[in-house]
């Protein structure tokens, strides 16, 4: 099911392309360019909260002057921040969980689970400085055996 008109699925990627740009130097496309509209419309098929905030961004774009430029873009988060807060986070895991995309950024093409992303371990004096409020509290659990 389609959820916008071909108006607004054009201006949906031009906002698509304010909020992940296209970096030409390194070969990285931007999001609508991309096509996350098409994962933008799969997941409100499924998520009406999705379909109403994306709708209700579109309608606030139309009556903009500036087309959607960068401001244009400032302009929707001030006036609808909750309905730009399900965009953008929608934007991102359509745009990272892209496999061709996640190699751009030098994070294996392979899915996060089960194999996992390497992660350097925190060296020690950050591991102590984390859990010092833990260790510093001492221990805080009823003893079973009462």
């Amino acid at each position: 099911m389609e959820n916008w008109t071909g108006r607004e699925r054009t201006q949906l990627d031009a906002i698509l392309d304010q909020l992940i740009p296209a970096n030409r130097d390194r070969n990285i496309p931007a999001a609508g360019e991309l096509g996350i509209a098409d994962f933008l419309t799969a997941e409100a098929n499924q998520n009406s909260d999705l379909c109403a905030a994306v709708s209700a961004l579109l309608a606030k774009a139309a009556k903009l002057e500036g087309g959607t430029s960068p401001d244009v873009v400032r302009q929707l988060e001030a006036a609808l921040p909750r309905e730009f807060k399900k965009l953008l986070i929608a934007t991102y895991k359509g745009y990272y969980s892209r496999p061709d995309m996640r190699a751009c950024f030098g994070v294996g093409e392979h899915p996060v689970h089960p194999e996992g992303y390497g992660v350097p371990p925190e060296p020690p004096e950050v591991i102590a400085e984390l859990t010092a409020p833990v260790r510093a509290r001492g221990p805080f659990y009823r003893d079973p055996a009462r």
